[in-house]
């Protein structure tokens, strides 16, 4: 019953404190516009991967998110 209350209590602080713009989360290592760059260039995603020091899921993510915003501009 406690770990109910404490969990509330613990959500409405991290609500509290995304309002104020202090609870952001953690910064990004690398740009993805520096992913999509290289990809365009043709730098195989495994490379790309080691020469930013990052892992493979987090290139397709950066590529999968660039394509949706490509293609929600295109239907603009």
């Amino acid at each position: 019953m406690e770990l109910k209350f404490f969990r509330n209590r613990q959500r409405a602080g991290i609500d509290a404190a995304k309002d104020k713009g202090v609870y952001k989360g953690r910064q990004k290592r690398v740009n993805d516009d520096a992913i999509c760059r290289l990809a365009s260039e043709g730098v195989p995603k495994a490379q790309i991967a080691r020469d930013l020091g990052v892992s493979r899921m987090t290139i397709y993510r950066a590529l999968e998110k660039q394509k949706a915003e490509a293609k929600m501009n295109e239907n603009s």
